[in-house]
């Protein structure tokens, strides 16, 4: 079963009968629904035109869902991870956060946009990429 392993390669009926998935699916393929077959035959409707902000760019909004999320790093106490994650189970229900990434963005939005209003009249900085800000000792060190 080990040559099964490669990417695209049909499994081996024999190893999943051994293990007993080779029974037929269960799965069936959905009908097409009513709503669906209707707009079909109806022309597609001009997409409204972005929000632009004042400075002349899209809305924050457009900006994020156009690039895809990267990942970020930091360090944390583990005292206060264990706080974060149980905070984000524990509210999830009320707060329908789907993942704990959601929840931490969520949290880092509501905390620059304090800041930025606080310190910046409301405004968004420049953006900085990654390693722009400067490495080694923190301040005050």
């Amino acid at each position: 079963m080990a040559e099964n392993r490669r990417r695209g390669s049909a499994p081996d009926k024999d190893a999943l009968a051994a293990l007993g998935t080779a029974g037929p699916s269960r799965l069936r393929k959905a009908a097409a629904s009513d709503v669906v077959s209707e707009l079909a035959g109806q022309a597609a409707a001009a997409p409204a035109p972005a929000p632009v902000e004042p400075t002349g760019k899209p809305a924050k909004a457009d900006r994020l869902a156009k690039a895809a999320p990267k990942k970020t790093s930091f360090y944390q106490q583990e005292e206060d991870a264990d706080r974060m994650r149980a905070a984000y189970l524990n509210t999830q229900l009320h707060t329908r956060y789907r993942s704990l990434s959601e929840f931490i963005n969520a949290a880092i939005d509501e905390k620059v946009s304090a800041l930025e209003q606080a310190y910046n009249g409301g405004q968004e900085w420049p953006p900085l990429a990654a390693r722009e800000i400067p490495q080694g000792k923190p301040l005050g060190s």
